[in-house]
């Protein structure tokens, strides 16, 4: 038989304690994404016994994944299998503390409730990400893999009162300019008495670039 002395406790411990205790945080990875957006967990650690007898490996089934998310701010990403995951729990201690009349062997080694886990993703950067989103000192840096880093119905660049032109449309109005511009020149004529120079072509007074106004905006090479 094995005596423990009793501690004593403020009011102040015991409600510090109950706190402190009510979440039990553990890690693992991911090894399947279910088709509802939850996730199977593999335990990161394994039980071992007092004789050194390695126990199976825990995994837990349909763990509901959180992200941050608010009413001015969300985040959601696609998690893969092997991405490391912390997993949040209610520890379950006594069931029924009326029902306990005798010592008994635990039904399970695991001091939380396993139905009340939740994933979290490690906050842990990755230069193997697909999209990495870098602040440094103020500057915000976003690398992709693929072509589309933001895909949004409205941007603003420096301003909502700016506007940007295309090169192409740009190009062809000034060619177009250029053009009629030349052929003018062509027809030009000085009287012979002198004075102004006239043209059977009147040079062009304005450039169209209407055509040149950008509605969508893609930056890069």
């Amino acid at each position: 038989m094995t005596t423990v002395q009793a501690m004593s406790l403020s009011e102040k411990d015991v409600i510090t304690s109950i706190i402190n205790s009510f979440y039990f945080v553990d890690y693992g990875y991911i090894n399947q994404v279910n088709s509802d957006k939850t996730v199977n967990v593999t335990h990161a650690n394994k039980t071992v016994m007092i004789d050194g007898t390695e126990l199976n490996e825990t995994i837990t089934n349909n763990v509901e994944v959180l992200t941050v998310c608010g009413a001015g701010f969300a985040v959601s990403f696609d998690y893969k299998a092997n991405d490391k995951v912390l997993l949040l729990g209610l520890k379950d201690y006594i069931p029924n503390v009326a029902n306990v009349k005798k010592a008994e062997v635990p039904s399970s080694f695991v001091h939380y409730d396993r139905a009340t886990l939740k994933a979290l993703p490690l906050c842990v950067f990755s230069d193997e990400a697909k999209v990495k989103m870098m602040i440094e000192e103020g500057k915000l840096t976003i690398e992709s893999e693929a072509e589309t880093i933001i895909n949004a119905k409205k941007i603003e660049l420096n301003g909502n009162s700016k506007q940007f032109v295309t090169w192409a449309e740009l190009n062809s109005a000034l060619s177009t300019f250029v053009s009629q511009l030349n052929i003018s020149l062509q027809t030009g004529a000085t009287p012979s008495g002198g004075g102004k120079v006239t043209f059977a072509t009147p040079p062009p007074s304005s450039i169209d670039i209407s055509s040149a106004k950008s509605q969508k905006v893609v930056l890069g090479g």
